[in-house]
């Protein structure tokens, strides 16, 4: 789902809700594939359900670091503009 891509924006609030929206679209898409006979797909059919899980689950797993990257990034831009001032 590109739409529903948290590292898409530069927004915290946005990027959270977000990956919100993602993890409960995980979960339906966990729910429906489960219920699916895997072996009955053809090999391709199960190499991309095998490739979108892993994509999802990189975004879910990363999606919280990145946010609060996001909420840091000026108070990181601040000490870094305050440090370089001291250098010079």
């Amino acid at each position: 789902m590109a739409h529903l891509d948290p590292f898409s924006t530069r927004d915290a609030d946005r990027a959270t809700r977000i990956l919100a929206e993602l993890g409960r679209y995980a979960n339906q898409r966990d729910r429906f594939i489960d219920a699916l006979d895997f072996d009955a797909l053809d090999p391709q059919t199960q190499r991309e359900i095998c490739m979108e899980d892993h994509h999802l689950a990189e975004q879910l797993a990363f999606g919280p670091i990145y946010i609060h990257h996001l909420r840091t990034l000026d108070e990181q831009r601040a000490a870094i503009a305050a440090n370089i001032r001291m250098v010079a």
